[in-house]
């Protein structure tokens, strides 16, 4: 990675969302809660306060997936 992502303590008030930037050609989301920050290639993916998968994340996940 061109830089390393945001990660900060979860505040339990998670919300994630697509950035208008990408980070080494993929989509970057970033939490509205604590900032940390959000891309497909990593292993873990992201759940909002609710517990749930936002539907803008999954579908970043079906798109990476069918990369490799």
């Amino acid at each position: 990675m061109t830089r390393p992502l945001t990660v900060s303590a979860c505040l339990r008030l998670c919300a994630w969302s697509a950035r208008e930037e990408t980070l080494d050609g993929e989509p970057l989301f970033g939490c509205a809660g604590c900032g940390s920050e959000w891309v497909p290639s990593q292993a873990w993916t992201p759940i909002d306060w609710q517990g749930e998968v936002p539907e803008a994340v999954q579908e970043a996940r079906r798109t990476a997936r069918g990369r490799g």
